[in-house]
Formats: C-alpha cells, structure tokens, sequence
C-alpha cells in the first residue's frame, strides 16, 4: 500500500499532467495517498476566512521535503479564485443558485451538475489526459457516497471505477469504505480489486479550515479521490488509519491553534500544514 499523502492534501491540486497508477487503478492525477465560506457554501456560518496554505511535504517518489503555497482570493463572502506558487491560478463561476458551478484554470475545467440543493454529478477534463466523472448521493444532507469513471488516454488509455462510502458520528465522517477496479480495455467488463480500502478518522474538538471553503468544492475534491470526502467533517484529524487487505498504516496529527479555535499549523512527523485566515 502506497504511503497516505499527508492530509490527502494533494487531492485539493488537480492540476498535474502525470497522473499515476495505484495498485488497484487508482488514478488521483500524481497524487499519492499518504482538501465562500459560510452557510450558503455549506461551511461554517462566520466572517472567518482562509487565505492561504502553505505545505511542507514529502515527494513520494523523490523522498525530497518540498515546500508549496496557495492563496485563496474572495469578493465578499465568495471564494472567486486561488493561486499556487507557480503562478498558476485556478477560478471559480457561480450558478443562480449561488453555488459553484463551474472550477478551471489554463489545464482543465470542472463542471457541476446539481439536484434539488444538492451537487448530483461533476465532470472534470484535463485537456488531452482525462475525462473523470463524479456523481455523488446524499443521506439527511450528508454525503453518503460517490462513484467516480476516471477514463485516460496518457500515459495510455485506462479506463477505472472508484466507489466510496462514508459513515458519520454528528458533524465528523469517522468511516469511508472504498471499492475500485479496472475495465478490461478488450471485453469492456469491470474487474473490481479483491482488496477494498477501509478508512478511519478520530478528531479534535476544534474547527476544520477546510469547512470555511465552499461545499460544492469538497464535493469535488471527493470525486476526485473519494478519500477527500472526510474534508466535509467539522473538526481536524487526529489520526487516519488505512487498512486494506493485510496491510495496515497510520498518521497522527497535532494542531496549533488561534484564539477562534482553528488550527494554524498542522504537523505530521516532518510534514506539515500552515493556515492563514
């Protein structure tokens, strides 16, 4: 099993050109396992807002330490864009509806499709990669599952099939249960992995970041590597354990906190996550 990315984090970065293949066919764009606020986003109702994040993390397949950024810009209560250090910069469109409908940069675009209130499907191309397709079911308004085609053409074609789903205690996905498997690229049958992938989460009692950026935009996340659905939880992980087949690993987190209850830095071993609000 490949190391967990610390915090899932790479899964907010869907800009990569290289994705890379798990063992089971999982295709998170390079990202190895190892995230408007406020009430109309789904978020946290509060003025509070993240501006930027800065990432000290291992590169899984250098073992170097690499040091990125994002900065997150509003128009009032709404997150319009964020920009990476590379200059990159990634928009967000809004529907009648005031929510997101639409998330591109220069590489690829993402586009919701919505249910009543509820994101019902988002569809992601990666100009002359990918075309992965998302759609999302909820239980008492919370996310309960999401299945997720991820079709390639490079490096060669590939066709694979995610299926999470999530389990809750109040406001904190405490369980995800991820299925995956292949297309056969000659019969056109799915060959699902033997081996599922069991997640668990314990918390803090504090505020999670992550819930004062739009929910529409942890919906995708979601779609793009299930995992990232515990980004819906109100509070900040403590530990994740992974486990599928015989294989077992796990992370444990500490925080700093400001006075309004939300972590500044989030650290992992050497790894670590600095918020700024």
């Amino acid at each position: 099993m490949k190391k967990i990315f610390f915090y899932i984090f790479g899964l907010f970065i869907i800009t990569s050109c290289s994705p890379s293949q798990d063992v089971n066919g999982d295709f998170l764009l390079g990202v190895d396992y190892s995230s408007e606020g406020g009430s109309s986003g789904g978020g946290q109702t509060t003025s509070k807002q993240l501006k930027r994040m800065e990432t000290n993390m291992k590169d899984e397949d250098t073992g170097d330490i690499e040091n990125h950024s994002y900065t997150y810009s509003y128009s009032g209560a709404k997150l319009i864009s964020y920009k990476d250090d590379s200059g990159e910069t990634t928009k967000f469109d809004y529907g009648s509806n005031g929510k997101i409908s639409k998330v591109y940069n220069a590489e690829q675009v993402s586009v919701f499709e919505y249910t009543g209130s509820n994101v019902s499907k988002v569809t992601t191309t990666i100009t002359g990669i990918a075309k992965i397709t998302s759609t999302y079911t909820f239980s008492s308004a919370k996310l309960s599952k999401v299945v997720t085609i991820q079709e390639y053409s490079v490096p060669f074609p590939v066709k694979a099939y995610l299926e999470s789903s999530y389990q809750y205690q109040g406001e904190n996905v405490t369980k995800s249960l991820t299925k995956a498997g292949v297309y056969n690229p000659v019969t056109g049958d799915l060959e699902m992995d033997p081996e599922d992938k069991n997640i668990t989460y314990t918390y803090d009692a504090k505020k999670s970041p992550y819930k004062l950026l739009p929910m529409e935009y942890i919906l995708l996340i979601a779609g793009i590597g299930p995992q990232g659905g515990a980004y819906l939880s109100s509070n900040n992980f403590e530990k994740i354990t992974i486990a599928q087949g015989t294989s077992s690993e796990a992370m444990t987190f500490s925080h700093d906190y400001d006075q309004d209850n939300y972590p500044t830095k989030s650290t992992s071993g050497q790894e670590y996550i600095k918020y700024s609000y």
